[in-house]
């Protein structure tokens, strides 16, 4: 049926497109759209005919007036009635971002968490509105352009400390600090259309005014983030750390390693437990999941089983796992809001700084080499989100389609270049 369509949430919509001769009937609306409140689409399609009819008796039922000869507007069906959100007393922006947070704490990390609800109150710190309702499209397209001239690390500063949003802004024009970078802008933006689009089905509001706001593209995906060249890699691993074996804890040799041969993030790798790590039809493997206490995924389709590669294999990861006595694999890593990875992150920024890496290199990059060599070896996209935990963005492969063996993946994680490891000395030895 034309008119029916269904929602992300899986949730049946009805869209009917009014003529512009009768907009009038239906005070100026171009298109009456209605939740159908069910994920049946037999029932939703029950609904949507009845609402069809009572839609087309509005059109076709005008009666003539006896005074000027002119058409009078019968009054809509209550439901198909122009809707406007209700307006309760608690229905502030602030109210409804709480009640958003509440819901993102059962599926994002605490840190995850931390960073959507700050940019969202910047925004909404900008928007200053004082009813949810009374934010439409205009306004976000104001607060776009305000975002560009927004100071980056605004904390940071003690000249911006008490003053709002609005106030940063006027005092960065006299100081001309960095402002956000339009990957920035887009970042909050998007932030700010989940929240709307979570408000209106839950009908705190009836529009996402950020919805869809375009941005002018700066780079390529695939520019976005630098991965290690041959040269860098052979630069990071042919360090005392791992040529001499002279570290303080044993992350230090291992996480880098494991970084470039499985291209997991590194709460991933730092949040393991010896039991992620064995044997599945005689492949050793490690399986990146929430089942233990302390770990989080960061969605759904980071859950995954990695084949080990050999040459990890061949330096002593399996003697090292075999040689903790503990139940996790790096028990010296303690958790914290931001995961089991904070320490790490920290010595990994400034080890790689201390060899001359400028920004835009960290320990992400290792997940981007990673990416970019499997693109180079022309392995397909879905064998190279089995081993990083991508989405297929493809029903088909998404909802239908098998996991491939892992006798396949293996072979794919094999195809990593280990030549650059030349002069890494054995753990065991």
């Amino acid at each position: 049926m034309r008119y029916l369509h269904i929602s992300k949430s899986g949730i049946w919509q009805f869209r009917f497109q009014i003529p512009s001769e009768h907009r009038h009937l239906f005070d100026g609306r171009k298109e009456i759209k209605r939740s159908l409140k069910t994920s049946d689409k037999q029932v939703a399609t029950i609904h949507a005919l009845q609402l069809e009819i009572e839609i087309r008796k509005s059109l076709t039922s005008p009666t003539p007036s006896s005074k000027n000869n002119k058409l009078e507007v019968q009054t809509p069906p209550k439901s198909i009635a122009v809707q406007r959100p209700k307006q309760r007393l608690n229905n502030t922006p602030q109210h409804a971002l709480d009640l958003f947070i509440k819901y993102k704490r059962a599926h994002l990390s605490d840190k995850s968490v931390v960073m959507l609800q700050a940019k969202c109150n910047v925004v909404l710190d900008l928007l200053n509105k004082k009813q949810l309702a009374l934010i439409r499209r205009t306004d976000a397209e104001q607060v776009i352009d305000l975002l560009r001239r927004y100071p980056t690390n605004l904390k940071k500063h003690r000249l911006f400390s008490g003053l709002s949003g609005t106030q940063a802004i006027k005092l960065n024009k006299e100081l001309g600090l960095p402002t956000l970078s339009e990957e920035s802008v887009k970042d909050y933006s998007q932030k700010m259309s989940g929240f709307f689009e979570c408000c209106v089905l839950n009908e705190l509001t009836d529009i996402n005014p950020f919805k869809a706001i375009r941005f002018k593209k700066q780079r390529k995906d695939s520019a976005a983030k630098s991965a290690y060249s041959s040269a860098d890699l052979h630069k990071l691993f042919g360090t005392p750390v791992h040529c001499e074996r002279d570290f303080k804890h044993p992350y230090y040799y291992w996480l880098p390693l494991l970084g470039y041969f499985t291209g997991a993030r590194l709460n991933e790798l730092c949040q393991l437990y010896k039991a992620d790590i064995y044997r599945q039809e005689g492949i050793w493997v490690l399986q990146i999941d929430d089942r233990f206490e302390g770990q989080k995924l960061k969605n759904l389709t980071s859950r995954r089983i990695v084949p080990i590669h050999q040459r990890l294999i061949d330096i002593g990861f399996i003697d090292y796992l075999t040689s903790v006595q503990h139940d996790r694999l790096f028990p010296e890593l303690k958790d914290s809001k931001d995961g089991f990875g904070s320490a790490a992150s920290k010595w990994f920024g400034r080890f790689k700084t201390r060899l001359g890496f400028a920004k835009g290199y960290d320990f992400h990059s290792f997940r981007h080499t990673v990416a970019t060599q499997l693109k180079q070896q022309q392995v397909s996209h879905i064998a190279a989100g089995a081993i990083l935990g991508h989405s297929q963005n493809n029903i088909t492969y998404d909802r239908y389609g098998k996991d491939l063996n892992i006798e396949q993946v293996k072979t794919v994680v094999n195809l990593i270049d280990p030549r650059p490891l030349d002069k890494v000395q054995n753990y065991s030895t």
